[in-house]
């Protein structure tokens, strides 16, 4: 008949029922197979991190998800998994070994500072509590065998939903402040501080598509990893060419660098971009017009001097702005 009759237990929509040992050994099975995916994806990361970093928290993390709010008491079987993280996949996408304060700093989500790769062992049993929270409503009218969903209170669903949110929330500011507070690096804490204004992340959270130019090599990104934690930038030189010490502050402001000129043409092709879609005869560095000895004006009068924009109609009709 094709019926198996069983006494430990079976696999019933995406979770487990049965046995402790049997769902153990189901767990052990899945988390074996997601340790084998995340070293792959280590293997990737080595020399794509952003790629990696992009398909872990975009879809690899949200494999096992489903398992930890629905299966009790299993937090310690995701060890094998953390370990992978943190010895496989977080070296690989950084470039180097990391810390426990770097672990732990990588577990916030990034608009508090942190990567986004959660720790599952810590999360486990929260995500179950969670879980049973929520879901508690529609289990009292399975268990009562009820035939329609007029009993089902999505307000107050609703409601447990934005207290668990808020109490994540504040397990997250809690885990920050003691990271902070443990810490003796203040370019560290200023790193944190800087990491979690609006914007600051995300680049992290952007697609790599190289349509619209957001693809990093392996070096750019460590590079930003390291300017987003304030990190040593590793193979660069000692002194700059202008004679002093050189580091990340020096190298943003030195005119010798180049860099103050290619923030400023960002900023201009930026502009003359926008400008374009809505006037006409748009033009970057354009010459002034030549003036005569006899006129006096404030400004560069030097021959052949240029400004950063022009364009007509901004203004009125075939009106030049400069």
């Amino acid at each position: 008949s094709g019926i198996q009759v069983t006494s430990e237990g079976e696999r019933h929509l995406g979770a487990v029922l049965g046995t402790e040992e049997f769902r153990k050994r189901y767990v052990m099975d899945k988390v074996a197979k997601w340790v084998r995916d995340v070293e792959q994806l280590a293997e990737v990361g080595k020399d794509d991190p952003q790629a990696a970093y992009c398909a872990y928290t975009k879809a690899l993390c949200h494999r096992w998800t489903f398992v930890q709010r629905t299966i009790p008491g299993i937090s310690e079987l995701f060890r094998p998994l953390e370990d992978a993280l943190r010895q496989c996949f977080l070296p690989a996408i950084v470039g180097r070994q990391i810390s426990d304060t770097e672990r732990g700093l990588f577990t916030l989500p990034v608009r508090l500072g942190g990567l986004g790769i959660s720790n599952p062992v810590e999360g486990s049993e929260l995500e179950f509590q969670a879980s049973v929270k929520i879901t508690d409503n529609l289990k009292k009218l399975i268990i009562g065998q009820e035939s329609s969903l007029d009993g089902y209170q999505a307000g107050a669903v609703a409601e447990v939903t934005s207290d668990c949110l808020k109490d994540k929330e504040v397990r997250l500011l809690r885990r920050i402040s003691a990271i902070v507070s443990n810490s003796s690096d203040e370019r560290l804490k200023r790193s944190i501080t800087l990491a979690q204004e609006k914007g600051a992340g995300a680049w992290l959270t952007v697609l790599p598509l190289g349509s619209l130019g957001w693809v990093l090599n392996k070096e750019e990104f460590r590079d930003a990893l390291g300017l987003r934690y304030g990190w040593q930038i590793p193979n660069i030189p000692a002194f700059c060419v202008c004679g002093k010490k050189n580091s990340v502050d020096h190298t943003l402001i030195c005119k010798n660098g180049g860099y103050l000129i290619f923030r400023h043409n960002k900023i201009r092709d930026t502009n003359a971009a926008f400008l374009r879609e809505v006037c006409h005869d748009v033009r970057t560095e354009p010459e002034l017009i030549p003036i005569d000895s006899s006129q006096t004006v404030q400004g560069n009068t030097e021959e052949r001097a240029r400004l950063d924009i022009s364009a007509r109609g901004l203004w009125g009709p075939f009106q030049k702005t400069m």
